[in-house]
C-alpha cells in the first residue's frame, strides 16, 4: 500500500504512534517487555489526550483509531515475520487496557466510563477498527498480478501478523464455536488456504503445480497460507475437527471443490490443504518457501 507524505499537523498523533512502535521492530524485543508496556502506555496516554481535547467530536477518536492501526499495519509491514514477536505481546497487552475518561451520569454524579469507538466497541479490549484496517490491508493482497519486492515483502509481514495474533489470542480459548473474539483473523486463514489449493490458478485437485502456472506466484501465495498453518495451526485444526462454518457465503468452497459445497472448516477440507501443502513441497520455489512449506506439513502431520 502506498501512501502521500504530508507534513503532519500539529495535533496529528501518527508520528508518536509510530515512535512508539519503532522499538518492537527491533530484533531484541522477543518477550512482553518495558518497551512493550511503554508502547501500550503510549497509545493509551493519546487516546485519552484525543478525547479530552475534542469531547464533542466522536469522529476524532475514531480518526485516531484509524491511526494507531495504520501505525501497527505499517509497522508490521517492514518487520520480518520472526521478528514480529514484539508486535504481537503489545497486542495483547493492549487488549487488557481500559481507556477511561470521566463524564457525569444522568443525575449530574461526576462518573468514570470506558471510551468506546462510537460504534459501541471499547478501547482497547474490543480493539475497535482493528479488524476493518485488517480487511483493508487484505484488499491490497493480489496474486492476479506480480507485486513488486517492497509490496512482497509488506504483504508478507502482514499476513504472518495476522496469523501469529490469531494463534495467540485463540490459543485458550475452549469453546471454538462461540462467537469470534478480538484479533481472531481464522476467516483470512481460510481464504489464503482457499487460494492456495482450491481456487485452481496456481494447483490441480491433487495440490500439483497448475500446467502454465508462474511458480514463483504460486510459491508465494503458498509461503503466506504457510504461515496460517505454523503460526494458528492448532486453532485452524480445531475448527477443521468441531465443523465451524463461516456467516454469508464467507467460507464457501473454491473452483476445484466447487461440488463439495463446503461453508467453512471442515476435516475433508483440512486433509486437501494438507495434501497441497505436501505436493508443494515438490515445486516451490525459494529457500524461504521451502522452509515455511516443510514446516506447515510438519505441524499438520503432527495435528492429524
Amino acid at each position: 500500500m502506498s501512501s502521500t507524505t504530508t507534513s503532519p499537523s500539529k495535533n496529528d498523533p501518527a508520528p508518536l504512534l509510530a515512535e512508539a512502535l519503532e522499538p518492537l521492530t527491533k530484533p531484541t524485543v522477543t518477550t512482553l517487555s518495558d518497551t512493550v508496556t511503554t508502547a501500550v502506555q503510549k497509545f493509551t496516554d493519546l487516546a485519552k489526550q484525543q478525547h479530552e481535547q475534542n469531547k464533542s467530536k466522536d469522529e476524532i477518536l475514531e480518526g485516531f483509531l484509524w491511526s494507531a492501526w495504520h501505525a501497527v499495519f505499517d509497522a508490521a509491514g517492514k518487520t520480518p515475520v520472526d521478528q514480529q514477536e514484539g508486535l504481537v505481546q503489545f497486542m495483547l497487552e493492549l487488549k487488557k487496557h481500559d481507556v477511561t475518561a470521566k463524564t457525569k451520569d444522568s443525575e449530574g454524579k461526576e462518573v468514570e466510563v470506558v471510551l468506546d469507538s462510537g460504534h459501541g466497541s471499547k478501547l482497547w479490549k474490543d480493539l475497535p477498527l482493528f479488524g476493518w484496517e485488517a480487511r483493508e490491508r487484505w484488499n491490497f493482497i493480489d496474486f492476479d498480478s506480480s507485486p513488486s519486492n517492497e509490496e512482497r515483502v509488506q504483504q508478507y509481514g502482514w499476513v504472518g501478523f495476522l496469523a501469529r495474533l490469531t494463534g495467540l489470542v485463540t490459543k485458550d480459548i475452549k469453546e471454538t464455536l462461540a462467537e469470534d473474539t478480538p484479533g481472531d483473523f481464522s476467516t483470512y486463514a481460510l481464504w489464503s488456504l482457499r487460494d492456495s489449493f482450491e481456487a485452481g490458478k496456481f494447483t490441480a485437485a491433487d495440490g500439483s503445480l497448475e500446467k502454465g502456472a508462474d511458480a514463483e506466484l504460486a510459491s508465494l501465495c503458498v509461503k503466506q497460507a504457510s504461515l496460517w498453518i505454523i503460526f494458528a495451526g492448532e486453532y485452524l485444526w480445531r475448527l477443521s475437527k468441531e465443523g465451524r462454518d463461516l456467516p454469508r457465503r464467507l467460507g464457501i468452497s473454491d473452483q476445484r471443490f466447487v461440488d463439495r459445497e463446503w461453508k467453512g472448516f471442515n476435516q475433508e477440507r483440512w486433509a486437501v490443504w494438507k495434501k497441497g501443502f505436501e505436493k508443494a513441497q515438490g515445486w516451490v520455489v525459494g529457500d524461504e518457501a521451502k522452509e515455511r512449506v516443510k514446516a506447515a506439513v510438519e505441524v499438520m502431520v503432527k495435528l492429524g
